[in-house]
């Protein structure tokens, strides 16, 4: 990721399952990550990471008391970079978002907060401390895109405009997609997807050396292909879930 992220800028992703050691096993085997428990000081949060690279965060689905919670759906995460966290939930809970985790302190790494977006998209806040977020060198098994699927495109681009400050960009072609930056400076997007869906979510494409090859050891391993294999632009795309129901896109390039 850039040194110096704007606001708004994808910055860390994590998920959040309920059988921790097999679901492990599951994501290790399909993109070679190793995912680290960071001890108790940190709740047993795990750490991935590919190669040297960090990736994201995963943990077990639990209450506040670190209590198992079986209601919280098996899910990633996307956080947004916040120059001033306070700031930016205040702003957004004003705009219309669900305030779910106020902002906390992550140790010295930084802060933390969740929120649903005014149209129903779970999506985080961080404010670097000491740890400014992922690193994406655009290498197989690290997050290249993030996109939020939105059922009205119209209060999204809105809401992520006046909270988070993005850039918005539209799409050429007549479709309904922004991205946070144009060009080579787009970090992320917003699609219309009130065709295809009937809730908002965002969702995070990760790069494989083979979309095929990589979908196959998926469904071989319990997960279910959704969507694809295409052919685009953006190079060839599978939609997939995991053995828990967790969807993400795999994306390689052409």
């Amino acid at each position: 990721m850039p040194e110096n992220a704007r606001q708004g800028q994808p910055v860390w992703i994590d998920y959040v399952c309920h059988d921790l050691e097999t679901t492990k096993s599951f994501y290790a085997e399909v993109f070679g990550w190793d995912i680290v428990d960071q001890g108790p000081d940190f709740g047993h949060y795990h750490q991935i990471m590919q190669g040297q690279h960090p990736v994201g965060g995963f943990m077990q689905a639990m209450n506040m008391d670190g209590s198992p919670n079986p209601s919280i759906p098996a899910s990633w995460t996307t956080y947004l970079h916040a120059d001033d966290i306070e700031v930016t939930y205040t702003s957004a809970v004003k705009a219309g978002a669900e305030a779910i985790t106020p902002p906390m302190p992550v140790g010295p790494l930084g802060q933390m907060a969740v929120i649903a977006d005014p149209t129903g998209a779970g999506v985080g806040l961080w404010q670097p401390g000491q740890f400014s977020g992922f690193e994406t060198p655009l290498a197989p098994g690290t997050p290249v895109w993030f996109e939020l699927m939105t059922v009205d495109f119209e209060r999204a681009t809105d809401f992520y405009r006046d909270v988070f400050a993005w850039d918005l960009a539209p799409m050429p072609g007549g479709m309904k997609y922004s991205t946070h930056g144009a060009g080579e400076n787009a970090v992320a997007g917003i699609c219309d997807a009130s065709q295809w869906s009937d809730a908002s979510y965002w969702r995070t494409y990760f790069n494989v050396e083979s979309a095929d090859a990589t979908t196959a050891k998926i469904v071989e391993l319990g997960g279910t292909v959704l969507d694809g294999p295409e052919d685009t632009e953006f190079g060839r795309i599978v939609t997939v879930a995991d053995p828990e129901g967790a969807r993400f896109q795999l994306q390689q390039n052409l």
